[in-house]
C-alpha cells in the first residue's frame, strides 16, 4: 500500500486513545433513575411505589442535596462527593438507596474527571441487584465506553456488545466505538461487522467511517472491497489526494499498473503531485510505458521550477530518459552536470556513450578516459567505445592499440578480438595493394631498362630512356637481389 496506508494501524494507535476517550466524555450518560428518585424524593421523601425501591426521608434530602450541588454552575462535584461518601458510610442503607447513590457518586466523580471511580461506582450500582433491567441497560454503554477511555479496549467492546445483544439501541458512533476498540487489540474481524455497520447508519457518511474501513479492508486482505470503498470516498471527495493515492496503489498490487499510471496522470494534471518523490515516480512511469520523452520534460521542468531537486541521482534519471527517448542532445548538458559532482565514473561513460551517439567523436574519448580515470564497473566496455572513436577519426592504430586492451577482459574479449581481426584483415590488405603496385612499377621499370637494352644507341631522344623513378626503384631492386644471394650463401657455408 501507499505510505498512509502501511502507517495506517500506526496512526490508528497513536489517534485511538484521544479519539474514544473524548467519544466517552462528551456522551450523555444515562441518569435517568437519579434524575426520577429526586424528583421522587421532591414529593415524597418517605416511600416510593414500588416494593423495595423506596428512600428513606434522610437518605432523599441528602440525594436532592448532592444532585442540587451538581447542578450549580459550575458543578460542585466535590461537596457532591462529600455528601455522598457520608452517605455511603452509613451501615443501614438498602440495596436500592446504595444503587441510586452510587449512581450520583460516578456522575460526581465523572465530573472531576476520575473516570476509573466512575467505573467503579457504576458497577457498584449494577451489583446491588436493585436495578431493573432497563436502568442497568442504561448504565452499561456508559461502563463500556469509559472502560474503552482506558484502554481496556476488549473489555469495554464486550460491554457494549453484550449492551446491543440485550436490546441496546445503537448508533453509528457507538458501532464506530466498538470497532476501533477491537482494532486495538488485532480483532479485525470482530471489528469489521461494527464498522459496516456504522458505516451504513451515518447520515452522512464522514471521513471516520470510511477510515476505519479502508483500514480494516486493508488488515484483511479485501482489496475488491477496499478498492470499491476508495472509489466511493473519491467520488465525494474528489480533492483528497491521499485516496488517489491509495486506489492508485490497490491498482499496482492488482497487477494493473497501467490503470496506476492513469490515476497518476489525473492527479499530476490536478496539481496533486507536488512532492519531490511524487513527480520523479511519474517521470518513471512514462518512462517504463516507453514515453520516455513526456517523463522526461516534466521532470526536466519541475527540476527547473525547483520541485525536483538536481541532484546527481535525479540528473541521472533525467539524462537516462532523454537517453531512452534518443534525444542524446538534451541528455549531453544534463551528464554533463551530473558527472562533475559524482563521485565515480559511472555518468561520464553515460555522457561519453551520448557523444559517441551524437558522432562527437573526440569529445566521447574524452569523457571515456575520465571515467576510467574515475573509476568504473567494466572498463573494458570503455575501452572498446575509445578505440571504435579513433577508428571512427580515421586512427587505425590507436583504435588497435585500444581494441587489445579491452582483450584483457572476459566480458569484452569477443567484441574487441572481432574488431583487431577486422583491423589487421585491413592492415594485410593495404600492404597486398602496396605490395602489388610496387611489383607493378618494377615490372614498367624493367620494361624500360629492357627497351633500352634492344636499341642501343639507336634511339630517338626521350625514347628509351629511364625516368629518374625507375632507376631509384631498379637500384633498390639490384641491392635487394643481391642482399639475398649473399644471405643464402652465408646460410650454405655456415
Amino acid at each position: 500500500m501507499l505510505r498512509s496506508l502501511s502507517n495506517a494501524r500506526l496512526n490508528l494507535g497513536r489517534g485511538v486513545a484521544l479519539f474514544l476517550l473524548a467519544f466517552a466524555f462528551t456522551t450523555v450518560f444515562s441518569v435517568d433513575t437519579a434524575q426520577a428518585q429526586r424528583a421522587g424524593a421532591s414529593r415524597d421523601k418517605d416511600k416510593q411505589q414500588t416494593k423495595g425501591r423506596v428512600l428513606s426521608t434522610a437518605v432523599g434530602e441528602k440525594i436532592v442535596a448532592a444532585q442540587e450541588a451538581l447542578a450549580a454552575e459550575p458543578p460542585n462535584n466535590t461537596l457532591a462527593l462529600s455528601i455522598l461518601d457520608q452517605l455511603l458510610a452509613k451501615p443501614k442503607l438498602t440495596p436500592y438507596e446504595r444503587a441510586v447513590i452510587y449512581q450520583i457518586h460516578g456522575q460526581a466523580n465523572y465530573g472531576k474527571g476520575n473516570v476509573r471511580g466512575t467505573i467503579s461506582d457504576w458497577e457498584h450500582a449494577i451489583n446491588t441487584g436493585a436495578l431493573n433491567p432497563g436502568e442497568v441497560n442504561a448504565l452499561k454503554p456508559n461502563i463500556g465506553q469509559l472502560y474503552i477511555s482506558q484502554e481496556q479496549y476488549a473489555k469495554g467492546a464486550g460491554i457494549l456488545e453484550d449492551w446491543l445483544r440485550n436490546g441496546g439501541k445503537a448508533n453509528d458512533r457507538i458501532h464506530l466505538m466498538i470497532a476501533s476498540a477491537w482494532s486495538q487489540v488485532d480483532q479485525y474481524r470482530k471489528a469489521l461487522g461494527h464498522a459496516e455497520a456504522a458505516f451504513r447508519m451515518a447520515h452522512p457518511v464522514k471521513k471516520k467511517h470510511f477510515n476505519m474501513l479502508n483500514f480494516l479492508y486493508h488488515e484483511l486482505k479485501m482489496p475488491g472491497k477496499q478498492a470499491a470503498l476508495l472509489e466511493k470516498e473519491v467520488s465525494i471527495w474528489p480533492d483528497d489526494k491521499r485516496v488517489w493515492k491509495a486506489i492508485a496503489s490497490l491498482k499496482q498490487q492488482a497487477n494493473k499498473s497501467r490503470e496506476a499510471f492513469e490515476i497518476n496522470k489525473i492527479m499530476y494534471l490536478n496539481g496533486m503531485l507536488t512532492k519531490s518523490n511524487e513527480l520523479l515516480a511519474l517521470a518513471r512511469y512514462y518512462s517504463y510505458y516507453e514515453v520516455p520523452y513526456r517523463g522526461a520534460s516534466i521532470l526536466e521542468r519541475e527540476m527547473n521550477a525547483g520541485r525536483v531537486e538536481k541532484n546527481r541521482k535525479n540528473l541521472q534519471a533525467l539524462a537516462n530518459m532523454w537517453r531512452q527517448a534518443r534525444e542524446y542532445d538534451r541528455a549531453i548538458p544534463v551528464l554533463t552536470e551530473a558527472a562533475a559532482i559524482s563521485a565515480d565514473g559511472k555518468i561520464y561513460k553515460q555522457l561519453g556513450e551520448s557523444y559517441y551517439a551524437e558522432g562527437q567523436y573526440a569529445k566521447a574519448e574524452d569523457a571515456l578516459r575520465k571515467a576510467l580515470a574515475k573509476g568504473i564497473k567494466k572498463p573494458g566496455n570503455a575501452y572498446v567505445l575509445i578505440a571504435n572513436s579513433l577508428y571512427e577519426r580515421h586512427k587505425p592504430i590507436a583504435a588497435l592499440k585500444e581494441f587489445k586492451r579491452a582483450e584483457q577482459y572476459p566480458y569484452s574479449k569477443k567484441a574487441a578480438s572481432g574488431w583487431v581481426r577486422f583491423i589487421n584483415g585491413e592492415f594485410e590488405v593495404a600492404r597486398k595493394q602496396k605490395e602489388f603496385k610496387a611489383q607493378v612499377k618494377l615490372d614498367e621499370c624493367k620494361n624500360q631498362l629492357d627497351r633500352k637494352k634492344r636499341m642501343g644507341a639507336e634511339f630517338l631522344e626521350g625514347v628509351g630512356e629511364i625516368s629518374a623513378e625507375c632507376q631509384t626503384i631498379l637500384k633498390n631492386e639490384e641491392e635487394r637481389v643481391a642482399k639475398k644471394k649473399a644471405e643464402r650463401r652465408k646460410k650454405k657455408s655456415s
